[in-house]
């Protein structure tokens, strides 16, 4: 399909190597099918947004000498009335929206929290605000570091140096949280037994 040339308005030919198109048959297959399987694993409006694009993009691409006036029309529209880019703009901040607006799975420590709550059931608002008062100036800490490592940057300074301690920080707490899940399993935190 992509290894055949095609005629363009121009009467330029178009033609792509056989290995080429083959690897571009390749890609274009495994993106679908990661977008069919994203669609089938987390359906969200992101994931089908993604997958229509993806598709529509294929059909583009394996029909586009039958669309080449439709195409034509689109780039006339565009050029008129300038709403490409401030469509693509709108889509763009809508899909991402959507994608961050999912509930936080990933919070540091969080088994933790559950665990320390069901351990001592009449602090569930100071084990709570303790944990969150952790998570908060673990966040400023790494945001006033990178702000720092990349005025460094923008200085023509040592901005290694200045990035090797958050990191190293930002390590050792991963590595805690993974060791307190190892330690306190799933953290339900019910007494054993009643």
């Amino acid at each position: 399909m992509f290894s055949k040339a095609y005629k363009n308005s121009e009467s330029h030919q178009v033609s792509m190597p056989s290995g080429q198109a083959t690897r571009t048959s390749l890609v274009i297959r495994t993106g679908l099918f990661v977008a069919l399987l994203d669609s089938t694993i987390n359906p969200s409006l992101s994931s089908f947004t993604t997958t229509g694009i993806l598709i529509s993009g294929v059909v583009a691409i394996a029909l586009r000498k039958h669309l080449e006036a439709l195409f034509k029309v689109i780039t006339k529209f565009s050029k008129r009335y300038k709403i490409t880019s401030s469509a693509l703009t709108v889509l763009g901040t809508f899909l991402l929206l959507d994608a961050l607006s999912t509930p936080v799975q990933a919070q540091f420590f969080q088994n933790a929290e559950t665990w320390m709550s069901g351990q001592f059931a009449g602090a569930d608002e100071a084990i709570v605000l303790s944990f969150n008062v952790l998570r908060g100036l673990f966040i400023l800490y790494l945001g006033i570091s990178l702000v720092k490592v990349i005025q460094a940057a923008r200085n023509d300074e040592d901005w290694q140096n200045l990035a090797r301690t958050p990191m190293i920080i930002l390590i050792a707490v991963t590595v805690g949280d993974i060791l307190t899940n190892l330690i306190i399993g799933g953290g339900g935190g019910a007494a054993p037994g009643g």
